[in-house]
């Protein structure tokens, strides 16, 4: 008996059935499976054959492409026609969803397959029971069965008819070429066959071509605008688990089910099982703590909520209200919330972490935010924050970090998350640079920042959800349901402008900002001897000659391992700078802010005067990272000493001195010189009686409130300060005036407060228990967030409006989408003028209001020269602001679209289109080539090739324009050329560059860890390796390493604990790569 063993190692099962196939002129295989990709092997020595295929199970693909070879023991007591269906059913999704038929070659093979079946050499059949057998036989022509002697061989063993079970994996096959074994096998293979359920014949082919031919892409032109529907579906089609609680089902009614609202709950609950996060970035009032809370309540999660001072109340209102169970930590005590966490979690558990204003944790440099990172690792986190899409690069990649391994990110519309943001930054930087250098135009620098801001978007788009008013009021699903709710979207009115008379105090105003600023007031006003204010008791180091800087370097670094002294120094002119501008707007905003703020730096200098006197040092509170100074522009609700303290909260574990021989003379006299200014200027304003004599502005805001309210009686307003104690000030004075004026600042953030600003100024409270006690609240910017005030019609800006973002927080306040109570509301900016002025100068802006603005307000506002100019600038960085915030996304256009066409016969036949499908089409586009559209996991991938370039991957938007189509348009058959690009692009669609090019603070962290190996356990070696290359670990921590000393290893392993490390890598290990999809394609011609 003469039989081999065929192992596919040195002999293929493919290659010993092709040895065969030219001498047989029928084969009867019975297989467990039947593959396409098997058939493809064998296609063109089958043509001639008559070909009989038993299957014994069943084909079974999933959509990441691999098809199961698993039994499925199940009960097959069905209904033969049935049997026939699900076979049809699955031979079409294998076709639709894998790449066993779409190349030119397996198609051409399958044209072949389908044509052995019209002509009836072609039949499948399916095993009445379950059979997992292997067997192949082959008749033997009559040129070559020895009359009938040698009637063939057959084959058995544990390859199915698949590509691996011929030739890709080790089978054991054995061939038998005797008389006896193959008729016993074909008598075998009779029997089976007698029995089996007809799949494919002649009698059955009306059936396979409605159920198969139909169903597939092969041979099928769609029409484009089809295709574009088809599109738009399956990207903005949003999920609607139905066990998702809603806010209304939560509080029993109180709350809304608002459409938009429930959408952006099933999106984020979408984006936490996909990414682990979600950014909720709803422009101000549109309720952004709802959609969390919900979130909240549906995880069932252990929650950790870390919120600002002012709104940590709030916060615990809503874990009270949605039924959650959690912890309300305000972002000052990260380090508790860590504790916390660490104390109560337990083996493989993880919480939900809702960080409320996650803009303010954009420094990944700063102790807080590796806290902060520290806390997020390993959990499910919720961002709340304003727009990211228009920051800097960097702010926005901080954030992502806290649940995104840079290296290895959930995210797949970006081949490499961190080489792409870095790419971003260093983009981002340059432009800065040029624009600072003047070698770019103002208008280059918006095109260049919005092209940045695209790319961001299009990078982050599958985890953020963003919906302004503009929105709402477009897409006709969100529009109609608000309407049906009886709400009604506003866009308030452009800023107005409202001045008060200085009259006698206009020169003493202008004296002493010239004295605290330095604002040349006229082209005389040169110097005259006069001494301006220098802040120079926070620049210490720039009083250091440049023959002692490389001294006092290493002075500083044996203190405290900063290595930069010119950072530096560029440091303490930033914060000289920033107190200078400082006592600036302090100044404009009131009297008494002002009073308090030169009591405080006239003390705070002494006080350095006083250590020097004492130690011959410099306290110095700079150690490790600053933040930037505009973290201090953006503090609400600070006096000096909580500004002071927040400097001194960034020295690190306390502060580090500069020896008095390294600085020159003049830093004392000047510190001497700023006191001595200060006073003069203290005792002016205030007297030896050190009492407010005058203040024409709160004079002047009386009358006015006066009139507001007398006026529109109904219409309560909201006047907002940044400091605290201006808005106290302010408070009581208009109380005393007589007028129903409430204050509020974070001070005041007591429960019974807030139910009195509710029940004066919150429209969503029962009617019977409103209240009309107040009809004015005075606050600072801690009310911005957190409170509904939408029975105030109009706000008061008290201070100049610098920050125009905060103008938008701040009429986000009464401009609630709940409860519509004005048709108007409006924003009001109040100004210094000068009245008297001879008419050709009327129109010209005032010199102090002029000199207030440059001051605070800086460069851009040099040019102005009238008051029309003055407000059209205010004006226009408030419509800039709204243009980035109450805009139409991108999407609008599509998703109302989407909603217009859907019930239509196109919809409908767009979604019965199957995957793969494909077409070619001759019209003008941006781009021309192959562009495929697919599905990794829950996000979706575009790319396209041109031929010469190689495959780029597209934003959503970018795509979308290159797909979209008229309904008249006729799709053209692919050319040529197509699969060679097909096949490129499709090779590149899920490929990631899993590439590091780790920046050079790593690689030297690298380096360290190298070098420290030796003291560190292996295992904490091993993994903080694993985290540094992955590029897991924060700024702050990365450059802690590069600064700890041998000496001190135990302050590395409680600055990066081993579990801490662990959880990371965890995050990295459980990063799947997702199931795969290819949904369409189409050739772009020209």
């Amino acid at each position: 008996m003469a039989h081999s063993f065929i192992t596919n190692q040195e002999r293929l099962l493919a290659d010993i059935i092709t040895g065969i196939l030219p001498k047989s002129d029928a084969v009867d295989i019975l297989v467990g499976y039947f593959y396409f990709s098997g058939y493809a092997q064998l296609a063109d020595k089958l043509v001639d054959k008559h070909l009989r295929i038993l299957v014994g199970l069943d084909i079974d693909t999933r959509i990441s492409n691999r098809v199961r070879e698993v039994e499925e023991l199940v009960e097959w007591q069905r209904i033969r026609s049935k049997v026939r269906e699900e076979y049809f059913n699955n031979l079409v999704r294998l076709i639709n969803e894998t790449d066993n038929t779409d190349t030119d070659e397996t198609i051409r093979m399958f044209r072949q397959f389908q044509h052995k079946i019209y002509d009836g050499t072609l039949e499948i059949r399916k095993t009445e029971a379950p059979c997992h057998a292997k067997m192949y036989l082959f008749a033997y022509n009559d040129s070559n069965n020895e009359n009938g002697e040698q009637p063939g061989d057959v084959i058995t063993g544990s390859s199915n008819l698949s590509y691996q079970g011929l030739q890709g994996r080790t089978e054991i096959n054995v061939r038998f070429t005797d008389k006896g074994k193959y008729t016993e096998g074909k008598q075998v293979f009779d029997e089976l066959w007698a029995n089996a359920i007809s799949i494919v014949d002649e009698n059955t082919i009306d059936r396979w071509k409605e159920k198969v031919e139909s169903q597939i892409w092969i041979d099928h032109l769609f029409q484009p605008y089809k295709l574009y529907l088809r599109v738009l579906n399956e990207y903005f089609d949003i999920p609607s688990k139905t066990n998702v609680r809603t806010p209304f089902d939560i509080t029993d009614g109180k709350f809304f089910n608002l459409k938009y609202q429930t959408d952006a709950i099933q999106l984020a609950l979408k984006s936490i099982e996909t990414h682990n996060g979600t950014i909720v970035a709803d422009v101000v009032g549109l309720g952004k703590s709802i959609i969390a809370s919900t979130i909240a309540h549906n995880l069932r999660l252990r929650t950790i909520v870390v919120s600002p001072p002012h709104l940590k109340s709030g916060w615990d209102a809503y874990k009270d209200e949605f039924g959650f169970m959690g912890t309300v930590f305000s972002g000052g005590k990260i380090s508790e919330a860590l504790a916390h966490y660490n104390d109560l979690k337990k083996p493989n558990e993880q919480f939900l972490i809702i960080v409320d204003e996650a803009h303010r944790y954009r420094n990944e440099y700063t102790e807080d935010y590796a806290m902060l990172h520290n806390l997020c690792q390993g959990n499910k986190v919720v961002l709340l924050t304003a727009t990211p899409f228009n920051n800097d690069p960097a702010d926005i990649y901080s954030m992502l970090k806290l649940f995104q391994i840079p290296t290895k990110s959930t995210l797949k519309t970006v081949e490499n998350l961190s080489i792409e943001f870095r790419d971003l930054i260093s983009q981002y930087k340059e432009l800065r640079e040029h624009q600072r250098q003047g070698k770019i135009s103002k208008q280059d620098v918006k095109n260049e920042t919005a092209k940045i801001a695209r790319t961001i978007r299009s990078i982050i788009g599958p985890l953020v959800i963003r919906r302004s008013r503009i929105d709402l009021q477009q897409i006709d699903i969100y529009k109609d349901d608000l309407k049906k709710q009886k709400i009604e979207v506003v866009i308030p009115q452009d800023p107005i402008e409202l001045s008060y008379d200085l009259k006698e105090l206009k020169d003493l105003y202008l004296r002493t900002l010239n004295l605290i600023y330095g604002t040349k007031l006229n082209d005389e006003d040169s110097d005259n001897g006069v001494y301006r204010f220098q802040a120079a008791r926070y620049k210490p180091v720039l009083y250091v000659p440049e023959d002692k800087r490389e001294a006092l370097a290493k002075d500083i670094e044996r203190q405290t391992g900063l290595d930069d002294v010119n950072m530096l120094i560029g440091r303490q002119a930033n914060v000289a700078k920033f107190m200078r501008r400082l006592l600036v707007r302090r100044f404009e905003s009131s009297v008494a802010s002002f009073k308090s703020s030169l009591a405080f730096m006239i003390n705070s200098s002494r006080n350095v005067l006083d250590w020097i006197e004492r130690t011959g040092k410099i306290p110095v509170w700079k150690k490790g990272g600053m933040p930037d100074v505009d973290d201090f522009y953006e503090s609400t609700d600070d006096g000096m000493e909580e500004i002071e303290d927040a400097f001194e909260k960034y020295s690190g574990k306390g502060f580090f001195v500069i020896d008095m021989k390294f600085v020159n003379d003049e830093f004392v006299n000047d510190v001497k010189a700023d006191i001595a200014l200060l006073k003069s200027i203290y005792l002016e304003w205030f007297g030896e009686e050190d009492v407010i004599k005058f203040d024409p502005k709160l004079e002047s805001f009386i009358r006015l409130v006066r009139e507001k309210l007398t006026k529109e009686p109904n219409r309560k307003l909201v006047v907002f300060s940044e400091f605290a104690d201006t808005a106290n000030y302010l408070g009581a004075a208009l109380k005393e005036a007589g007028l129903p004026a409430l204050k509020y600042t974070s001070a005041d953030a007591t429960p019974s407060m807030r139910q009195t600003i509710r029940n004066n100024f919150d429209a969503s409270v029962k009617q019977e228990t409103q209240a009309d006690d107040y009809k004015v609240l005075v606050a600072t910017d801690a009310i911005s967030e957190g409170y509904n005030l939408h029975r105030a019609g109009a706000i008061f800006n008290y201070d100049i409006p610098y920050n125009p973002t905060r103008v938008i927080q701040r009429i986000g306040r009464i401009n609630r989408i709940n409860k519509k109570v004005f048709d108007n509301l409006y924003i009001y900016n109040y100004f210094p003028t000068e009245v008297g002025e001879t008419e050709i100068r009327a129109k010209e802006i005032s010199t102090l209001k002029m000199a207030m603005i440059h001051a605070i307000m800086g460069e851009d506002t040099k040019a102005l020269t009238s008051d029309e100019e003055c407000t059209a600038f205010f004006r226009d960085r408030y419509r800039a602001e709204i243009e980035h915030s109450e805009t139409e996304s991108w999407d609008t256009p599509y998703r109302r679209f989407l909603e217009s066409v859907k019930g239509t016969d196109e919809y409908k036949e767009a979604l019965q289109i199957p995957h793969r499908a494909r077409t070619g089409r001759i019209v003008e586009k941006p781009q021309g080539g192959v562009i495929l559209f697919g599905k990794k996991g829950e996000d979706f991938v575009f790319k396209i090739s041109d031929g010469d370039h190689e495959p780029i991957m597209l934003s959503a938007e970018e795509a979308l324009q290159l797909f979209e189509a008229a309904p008249e348009e006729k799709p053209f058959a692919t050319t040529e050329g197509f699969d060679r690009l097909y096949q490129r692009v499709k090779f590149s669609l899920f490929r990631s560059d899993t590439k590091n090019r780790n920046d050079k603070n790593i690689l030297k962290a690298i380096q360290k860890i190298n070098a420290i190996k030796v003291k560190l356990p292996e295992d904490y070696y091993s993994d903080l390796l694993a985290a540094l290359d992955a590029e897991a670990l924060s700024g702050y921590e990365v450059r802690f390493i590069n600064q700890v000393k041998p000496s001190e290893i135990q302050k590395l392993f409680k600055e990066i604990p081993a579990d801490y490390l662990m959880r990371l890598l965890e995050v990295q290990a459980k990063v799947s790569e997702g199931d795969e999809t290819l949904i369409i394609s189409e050739e772009l011609q020209r």
